[in-house]
């Protein structure tokens, strides 16, 4: 076989799903020889991202670092490329709901997120994160791999009930912008992300972590989002959590994971997230049986069986939308 082997892949625009943030995500179909296919997903960066080369260059430098991050909870990258000039990178496609969603659901329904699927849910994202932020290159060093935007719209959870975390390259490309740019959600920003933002750890994470299991305790967020923006920043800065949210009868163990993991003091959280993904399992196994991604997976279906009913493969009922950024809806990715 010759030392490289040019590919003729072709990526066929199946539905826009996402726009926002930092860019849009698509529901592609990749096509190859013989009839093979596979659905992925793909993102692109926004035009204002597109057009900035300091952030692009970073945006590549990531996606490259977090590439090989392969883990049961973290969505996973295939691909960075470019079409008429602009990069994209093809990624899993996750069938299932954002925690956002999900959250947003029980929300507008009244109901409250069971405490052990909640527990459930941010061990298997800590698991993520331990993964990630433990990774060395081939010299034995740290990758320093922080993930900078933990938050409900970048954890999804596939219809097997498996949690997964998104976004990796792009939150950490933003972050870490020349310009002092302060990226993130400002919901679930840590407070040394606010106001030092190239220092930061993983501890980081681990606290924006702290503030999505607030959310799925309570179904509120721990500050006042709705406060002007020099007013949130200020929470931030100052550790505001607004307590009182959360349930009257939530667990005294949980509160002090929660406090442990919302602690202004990095020193003062949970040491790495291996740490804190212990603490959380211990709370819903220690009895010798706890909820699984199966218990998720069946959960999601009783609740909402519109939206996880049983999958039908019909090429046929697949409605091909068109885009700006795909020509055709078809994408043949540069030669090399």
């Amino acid at each position: 076989m010759e030392n490289r082997v040019r590919s003729y892949t072709q990526y066929e625009i199946i539905q826009q799903l996402a726009a926002g943030g930092m860019g849009s995500v698509a529901k592609a179909r990749l096509k190859g020889v013989e009839g093979f296919e596979k659905i992925v997903a793909i993102k692109t960066l926004l035009p204002r991202y597109a057009g900035d080369e300091e952030f692009v260059r970073k945006f590549i430098f990531e996606a490259k670092l977090v590439a090989n991050l392969i883990h049961e909870n973290i969505v996973q990258i295939y691909q960075l490329d470019r079409v008429n000039g602009e990069y994209f990178y093809v990624q899993e496609f996750v069938d299932g709901i954002s925690l956002y969603d999900f959250v947003e659901f029980h929300k507008r329904m009244q109901w409250k997120l069971p405490l052990d699927l909640a527990v459930f849910i941010a061990s298997r994202a800590a698991r993520a994160l331990d993964y990630a932020h433990s990774r060395r290159d081939i010299a034995n060093r740290p990758l320093n791999i922080i993930h900078c935007d933990i938050c409900p719209h970048n954890i999804l959870i596939n219809r097997e009930g498996v949690p997964k975390i998104t976004d990796f390259g792009i939150a950490k490309a933003a972050t870490m912008q020349d310009s002092g740019h302060v990226a993130g959600k400002l919901a679930f920003m840590s407070p040394e992300q606010c106001v030092a933002p190239m220092t930061m750890t993983g501890a980081s994470d681990i606290y924006s972590l702290g503030v999505v299991l607030f959310y799925m305790f309570s179904n509120h967020y721990s500050r006042d989002v709705h406060a002007d923006r020099d007013c949130l920043f200020m929470q931030i800065r100052n550790n505001y959590v607004n307590w009182d949210a959360l349930p009257e009868d939530l667990p005294d163990e949980l509160m002090k994971i929660l406090r442990k993991m919302l602690a202004s003091d990095p020193a003062e959280r949970y040491k790495d997230s291996g740490e804190l993904a212990r603490a959380l399992e211990y709370y819903i196994y220690r009895d010798g049986y706890g909820p699984t991604a199966v218990t998720l997976a069946d959960y999601m279906l009783q609740i909402m069986p519109g939206r996880f009913a049983p999958v039908v493969d019909d090429p046929e009922q697949t409605e091909v939308l068109p885009t700006e950024f795909f020509a055709a809806n078809v994408v043949t990715p540069e030669p090399r």
